[in-house]
């Protein structure tokens, strides 16, 4: 199942993406974790002193990424792979899993943690690009992804709404916003239900920053208390860690287990419907293709792809082959 974390610039996101990576990867046997984040930061508050492999930024890739991920699949024809394109029978997936091909290649490893990086502006992108561009490759990467009920993929996403603002908004089974006991820092999350109504059943909040009583009540007065995962406190420990105090990370990630467990929780209470993730998907792909991708590349490119395609044909085919 797969995770985003999102919220306003330094509501914490990246801190509490990171808390949620390392709690989890002390009770599940792997975890993907994806710095979806033009910032790029979450190497960082990850800590992995023993990290291995190449570093790679994902929205460098992009094109070898979605080459990969064609696959056999004969239905495009000239057409060209882009982001939003539906996989065929004949493509090429991911698992969840530090074996994979694709995330072997291009993720960075420490124990059971897997960390993929999309990556963040250089100087050749000045004026030249935005990093919805950078993030095509991790949106057919998701599209792609053939994770399992009891598969753990935690994204740090950009700041604001401007998620919503790609096919990566459904691409995640739960959104958790990290916000503070602000009005700016809640306004976010009241505008990204605005934008995306139809995300509002799988968005969640934590609490961040909380120093007294009325700071929660605060948050939930605006978000609501069925949307409330947990607070955490302001924390003297975070402060420590970011004087250069290691140590102070694991207490500051005990501050947090009660929230974590219950995100956990919650996550795991989600099923994923495969049906309605490829009508979305496919719903999407028409549209951007209407939109403008149409345009830019002088060609039809939701036409004559691949209908006798499913997540569930995909699945079954697997699940054959490795009983066999």
């Amino acid at each position: 199942m797969r995770i985003a974390f999102l919220g306003k610039g330094g509501a914490g996101k990246t801190t509490t993406s990171a808390g949620f990576i390392r709690y989890v990867a002390k009770k599940k046997p792997y975890v993907l974790a994806i710095d979806a984040d033009v910032n790029a930061h979450l190497r960082g508050a990850l800590h992995l002193s023993d990290l291995t492999g190449e570093a790679h930024e994902l929205g460098d890739v992009k094109e070898e990424i979605i080459t990969y991920l064609k696959g056999e699949r004969e239905d495009l024809g000239e057409l060209t792979m882009v982001g939003t394109t539906p996989p065929s029978l004949k493509s090429n997936f991911i698992d969840v899993s530090a074996n994979d091909p694709l995330i072997k290649k291009y993720a960075q490893n420490s124990g059971n943690i897997s960390l993929l990086t999309v990556g963040t502006y250089k100087e050749s992108d000045v004026g030249g690009a935005c990093y919805h561009v950078k993030l095509t490759g991790l949106q057919s990467f998701f599209h792609h992804l053939l994770d399992k009920d009891s598969d753990i993929v935690v994204a740090d996403t950009t700041a604001g709404t401007d998620n919503v603002a790609t096919s990566l908004s459904f691409a995640y089974d739960m959104n958790v916003f990290v916000v503070e006991p602000t009005k700016k820092s809640v306004q976010v999350y009241l505008d990204y239900l605005a934008v995306a109504p139809h995300l509002a059943d799988r968005t969640y909040v934590i609490a961040n920053k909380v120093d007294t009583p009325e700071d929660e009540l605060f948050i939930i007065k605006h978000v609501g208390q069925d949307r409330l995962l947990g607070a955490v406190p302001q924390s003297r420990h975070l402060k420590r860690f970011e004087q250069g105090k290691r140590e102070a990370l694991d207490d500051f990630m005990k501050e947090q287990e009660v929230v974590f467990e219950k995100v956990l929780t919650t996550l795991e209470s989600k099923k994923r419907d495969w049906q309605d993730y490829l009508t979305r998907l496919r719903t999407t792909h028409t549209k951007v293709c209407r939109d403008w991708l149409d345009d830019y590349f002088g060609q039809k490119l939701d036409q004559g792809l691949d209908q006798e395609f499913s997540y569930e044909k995909v699945l079954a085919n697997k699940k054959t082959l490795t009983t066999v």
